[in-house]
């Protein structure tokens, strides 16, 4: 039989990405960029991938570098928190 500690094995993935959404309430949407290189062709390949992040606190603003963590599910689609704000997006004017 397996003890306890081997049943609840914490999985722990941190990942780090660019907020590209910020509209919906206490969601963020955050684009992650992988760089790889190919297996064959030995080319560097770069894949981006998108997560629905929980905000709690709706302190992100689109453009902010993020950490952000798997967790348990939340919603449907949302499975990863916000852990950390990294840096935020320069104001961007408006030019009329």
């Amino acid at each position: 039989m397996k003890s306890n500690d081997e049943k609840k094995k914490k999985i722990n993935v941190v990942l780090t990405g660019e907020v590209v959404s910020a509209k919906a309430d206490k969601t963020i949407s955050v684009s992650v960029q992988r760089i790889f290189r190919h297996p064959v062709y030995k080319k560097i390949v770069r894949k981006k991938k998108k997560y629905l992040v929980h905000d709690e606190n709706n302190k992100c603003s689109l453009g902010d570098v993020v950490k952000i963590r798997l967790v348990r599910p939340i919603s449907k689609k949302k499975k990863w928190m916000l852990l950390d704000v990294i840096s935020t997006a320069p104001d961007k004017e408006v030019i009329k």
